[in-house]
């Protein structure tokens, strides 16, 4: 609680280092990608995983959602920004390349 600065909950992801985080509200999920290159959905209500996959080759560093279609980007070390559409079983619809380094931060506007 940023108010009165309490911790309201805590969970385990993964014993290597979690970079990135976000929550999807109108799905009640927390969104993290992590070091060992997973993307994993929790429900931040039961904490219980949805989902989970090995989302790209090297460090994740970044998730942005988009705010009204089921899109989550990432991006990662490998250089890479991916596009992943959550009510297709999240299939990576697109991939962006091109980047000569790692991908540290991406916002959708």
């Amino acid at each position: 609680n940023y108010e009165s600065q309490a911790l309201v909950k805590t969970f385990e992801v993964t014993d290597l280092p979690v970079r990135t985080a976000k929550f999807v509200p109108r799905k009640n999920w927390i969104v993290t990608g992590s070091d060992d290159m997973m993307l994993r959905v929790f429900n931040y209500n039961t904490l219980e995983r949805v989902h989970g996959f090995e989302a790209h080759s090297d460090y994740l560093r970044s998730i942005a959602v988009h705010p009204s279609q089921p899109y989550i980007l990432t991006s990662s070390d490998d250089m890479l920004i991916k596009l992943w559409d959550w009510e297709k079983k999240w299939l990576c619809s697109q991939v962006f390349e091109g980047h000569t380094h790692y991908v540290m931060q991406i916002v959708i506007n």
